[in-house]
């Protein structure tokens, strides 16, 4: 029983100590900044744009005369880890960062190394091992790590792959929505005016009465579209929008664990989420609390 009592004492300091080092990023006179859980300033307003810490790095802009509006990555101490040598850059995920050179996308490694090469119109982050990318003639495939292309730019539009390697695709402007797998074989007959990303087994779906509810990979409703707008599961939960107006936070059971009260949202990420509401930016857990509030 000690022994047992000492272990879960140790995991809440830890889970306590990795809060702490968490950073969240806030605004000041059109600046950037970082602060912790408990409202402190670690890293000082300064960068034009930046994002969202992952093992320790971030893109950020650097806003300053000698190299202005170039973006790089920084680590927590505020430092230039991959210096400010991009058009634009984006967080990293899978190990990979999206970043534009010279008009063109391409993709970076942890250490700045350009691993795939500057060649696509548009790209995304990568998502289990795949990444949207789009040619010169704005038609979109997905690559692989590799910067090969796994399904033809063939499409007018196309969502990240599912774990269950099905994705959904829009063959032309005019065309619905369809859900196939990686052989590019449909899985549903079932057609959607649009879908958003698979993400945790759900994604995102809106109906021909312009509601969103949550298709499981055979293109089944789960979720049942009754919103008004929905945006792809993050940690267990997925933001929805009540009669065009508020945003909340409900599960895979459709159950609200943070009710609809929010102007926008965004992602759970490491457990926390942005929002808005009036006049205010707010970082709330899991459980709708505000951890940290500042004014736009």
């Amino acid at each position: 029983m000690k022994q047992k009592l000492t272990c879960t004492i140790a995991l809440l300091v830890l889970t306590i100590s990795l809060q702490a080092q968490q950073l969240f990023w806030f605004i000041e006179n059109s600046k950037i900044g970082y602060k912790n859980l408990t409202g402190a300033t670690i890293i000082q307003p300064k960068y034009g744009m930046a994002g969202n810490f992952t093992n320790g790095i971030t893109y950020a802009s650097a806003g300053h005369s000698t190299i202005s509006g170039k973006f790089g990555f920084i680590d927590k101490k505020g430092n230039w880890v991959i210096q400010p040598d991009f058009d634009a850059a984006d967080d990293f995920t899978e190990g990979l960062a999206r970043v534009l050179k010279n008009g063109k996308w391409g993709f970076i490694n942890t250490k700045g190394k350009m691993i795939i090469a500057p060649q696509f119109r548009l790209c995304f982050s990568f998502i289990n091992g795949h990444a949207k990318a789009s040619n010169e003639n704005n038609n979109w495939g997905l690559i692989d790590t590799e910067g090969k292309y796994v399904i033809e730019p063939v499409y007018y539009d196309i969502t990240d792959m599912g774990k269950e390697k099905v994705l959904a695709v829009k063959k032309t402007i005019g065309s619905k929505w369809q859900i196939i797998n990686i052989l590019k074989d449909p899985v549903s007959e079932k057609e959607f005016s649009l879908v958003r990303n698979y993400a945790e087994g759900l994604a995102p779906a809106r109906d021909e009465t312009d509601k969103w509810g949550f298709i499981n990979a055979k293109g089944e409703w789960v979720i049942e579209p009754v919103y008004t707008n929905a945006a792809s599961f993050s940690g267990g939960l997925a933001a929805v929008e009540t009669d065009y107006a508020n945003w909340g936070f409900i599960d895979k059971f459709n159950t609200f664990l943070i009710k609809p009260e929010y102007d926008r949202q965004s992602a759970f990420k490491q457990g926390f989420a942005l929002v808005e509401k009036g006049k205010y930016y707010m970082y709330i857990n899991k459980t709708g609390e505000v951890v940290l509030q500042f004014e736009k």
